[in-house]
């Protein structure tokens, strides 16, 4: 990567991912910043042939790819630039946090987290990186409420 600054989003199968990108695209168009989006393959864990278990990680890595190409097409899109991608293969959690060390152009991580009435829980990612890994990132965790519509964000940002 270059000198710019990132913002750094994580391109999952959530709803709220959306959310995270729109917050994300508003906040480069006004800082000049650039965006990286990146995306996991969680280990396959299952007891089965090694020739079934590889068609099962690369069915999971085409998914993978897909989220990112269908995640840069949205950025895009609203910002007219490219995003960087990457595509990690490993814990989610983990890697998430290797990118952030590695990359020291990434300087926010945006999430968005998940809003449903009757389901508090903001979603895996941001439970386990608020309870367990606050104080180990470098970089700050802008949270996004998941039910931020496009106006509100444009509002705010």
């Amino acid at each position: 990567m270059t000198d710019d600054r990132y913002i750094l989003v994580v391109a999952d199968n959530s709803k709220e991912m959306r959310i995270a990108l729109e917050y994300a695209c508003a906040r480069s168009k006004k800082t000049s910043r650039k965006i990286i989006i990146a995306t996991f393959v969680e280990p396959i864990d299952v007891l089965t042939t090694q020739g079934i278990a590889e068609i099962m990680k690369n069915e999971a890595r085409e998914e993978a790819e897909t989220r990112l190409k269908e995640a840069a097409s949205f950025v895009q899109n609203k910002t007219g630039e490219l995003p960087a991608l990457s595509l990690r293969e490993g814990d989610t959690i983990i890697e998430l946090k290797k990118l952030i060390d590695e990359e020291k152009n990434i300087n926010v991580l945006v999430l968005a987290a998940k809003s449903e009435e009757n389901n508090k829980d903001p979603g895996p990612i941001i439970t386990s990186l608020v309870s367990n890994e606050i104080t180990n990132l470098r970089v700050p965790i802008m949270i996004v409420p998941g039910n931020f519509s496009e106006e509100h964000i444009s509002q705010i940002t």
